[in-house]
């Protein structure tokens, strides 16, 4: 092989070598702003979406007082979440507390349940909801309530609808709610159609 061809040869070789570097560069370069874009798209998407806990919510509400021929009250508190930011769904817990005024010893009945629930939030302040609670009622104790009417422990299942206001801060906001008791005999126990509860709300 001559010189001249061996030049030929070598500069060929050294061409196509450089065009190869070149070319290799050219997908490393694009490969790593792909990635870029997609750690900054993945970064932005966690920026945006927030924490669980902030789509956590929580009530805590008294209700249904009553002081004719003794004291009546209730008690409601429920954790919810936000599956988005006008609905939310949860449980909780809530209780009817009534004592009354007879001859002798005041007889008491607490009646203790649960509930799931669904929120629809209409506009920023007013809401709709729908429950479901389970109810435990308490035995009439010794007979002193006839109204009550039952010698056992009775549990209802049973259907609530409704509306609410809440009001306020950022975090914590302030209102009312009715829900409307569906059940005939959970309304005789409760002697009330109407649950109405006043509170606070947390993350509304």
């Amino acid at each position: 092989m001559t010189i001249s061809r061996f030049l030929k040869f070598f500069i060929l070789v050294f061409c196509v070598f450089v065009m190869a570097d070149h070319a290799d560069a050219q997908v490393r370069k694009r490969t790593t702003s792909t990635t870029s874009k997609n750690k900054k798209s993945v970064k932005n998407k966690m920026e945006i979406t927030p924490p669980f806990s902030e789509k956590l919510t929580g009530d805590l509400l008294f209700g249904n007082l009553g002081f004719f021929n003794g004291l009546s009250i209730s008690s409601k508190a429920n954790v919810g979440y936000k599956l988005h930011e006008r609905f939310s769904a949860g449980g909780g817990m809530k209780l009817f507390y009534d004592q009354f005024s007879v001859q002798g010893p005041d007889p008491s009945i607490l009646d203790l349940g649960g509930f799931v629930f669904g929120r629809g939030k209409i506009t920023n302040e007013i809401y709709v909801q729908a429950e479901y609670a389970f109810m435990n009622y308490s035995k009439d104790p010794d007979g002193f309530l006839p109204f009550r009417g039952i010698i056992e422990n009775e549990a209802i299942n049973f259907p609530l609808i409704g509306a609410g206001y809440m009001s306020g801060g950022d975090k914590w906001k302030f209102g009312i709610q009715l829900m409307f008791n569906t059940n005939e005999r959970a309304r005789d126990l409760q002697r009330s159609i109407i649950e109405y509860w006043f509170g606070a709300s947390y993350n509304f």
